[in-house]
């Protein structure tokens, strides 16, 4: 059976980590040995976990390098031990012991076949499927997930198929191929865009739909905190920049200033202050290229916080659509505000 190496990443997760680690240890994979890497935390994680799991090789970084730099180091390790997989798993997911042998089944089926993720699943709420692939449109900057299994049949939702981190598992010709995460991401996105890298070099990503995890969700983070808002608004400029070529680059800056728009007036309805100001941030950091870790030194200037604020206010989805060159769609917003007005 082929070698894996189990890559789990720890930052002040300890509850979290120790659950993993006690699902992972009950795989019935014959071939595997587990990695934690421990990005500096400040809680007592590494003197607990070396002292629970002596079998599991610990790893401690002495900064923060975030997703994609802490599983990097992992990688690199496990490649020259002689990995013939990595298997990249959220420290907050729970799997099933059967979990990892479907995978690599799904993998050793084709030479052409790369990456493989298994269905991911809401933890608490097993029937709720939280990711089973998603497919990209580099023509309008989009991004559809797959919400039936049949869809993974589709040539084209193939060709643009990308997965999630969260579970990730990465064969060590991928690796050869296109090298490890790109580290300017830091966290979030870093998936998409080693996806796309992965499709480039014409390797096939596959969901194994009878493999399942549950994963809990922006446990590290928070769900919309400013660091993951700032993060994630900053990055999807980059993975659109870094996989998008030729002549459809032109159009990248509307489209990118519109999503920025669109996700701003989510988060403005949601009254979320913070998590605002962290999107106009992260958009400035895009638009200076300033990758890493979250800064929060990067502050928009003040006038290019109220023509966003004035956009947001002022029929939001018109906006939306003007940077898009959307001529449709502004005149069907534009013919609907005139039946409002002269109704």
């Amino acid at each position: 059976m082929p070698k894996v190496y189990i890559i789990i990443l720890n930052w002040n997760g300890l509850k979290d980590t120790l659950e993993c680690l006690d699902s992972v240890l009950k795989l019935d994979y014959p071939n595997f040995e587990v990695i934690v890497v421990d990005n500096c935390s400040s809680d007592d994680s590494v003197e607990i976990i070396r002292h629970k799991y002596s079998q599991v090789v610990l790893i401690e970084n002495s900064k923060n390098l975030g997703f994609a730099g802490g599983n990097n180091v992992a990688m690199k390790y496990a490649m020259k031990a002689g990995a013939d997989y990595v298997w990249l798993l959220n420290n907050d997911t729970i799997i099933e012991p059967d979990s990892l042998l479907k995978l690599v089944d799904g993998a050793e089926q084709s030479l052409e076949i790369g990456l493989v993720s298994p269905v991911i699943y809401q933890y608490g709420g097993p029937e709720h499927v939280q990711f089973m692939g998603a497919y990209v449109d580099f023509t309008h900057f989009s991004v559809t997930a797959v919400m039936d299994s049949k869809e993974l049949e589709n040539q084209c939702v193939q060709r643009n198929l990308f997965l999630w981190g969260t579970a990730l598992l990465i064969k060590r010709d991928v690796i050869e191929s296109i090298g490890y995460l790109s580290e300017k991401y830091f966290a979030y996105v870093e998936d998409r865009d080693y996806s796309f890298r992965a499709l480039r070099a014409n390797f096939r990503n596959i969901v194994k739909l009878d493999a399942r995890i549950f994963h809990k969700g922006s446990k590290s983070t928070g769900r919309h905190s400013p660091i993951q808002v700032f993060l994630g608004t900053r990055n999807l400029y980059f993975v659109w920049s870094d996989n998008t070529h030729g002549f459809k680059r032109i159009f990248l800056p509307g489209y990118y200033i519109g999503m920025v728009i669109n996700y701003a007036n989510c988060l403005s309805e949601e009254g979320n202050e913070e998590g605002f100001n962290a999107c106009l941030n992260g958009f400035w950091a895009a638009f200076k290229g300033k990758g890493g870790g979250y800064d929060p030194t990067i502050i928009i200037p003040s006038m290019l916080n109220k023509v966003f604020r004035f956009c947001i206010s002022c029929y939001p989805h018109f906006w939306v659509r003007l940077f898009r060159c959307d001529i449709p769609g502004i005149v069907r917003t534009a013919l609907t505000k005139a039946q409002i007005i002269f109704r």
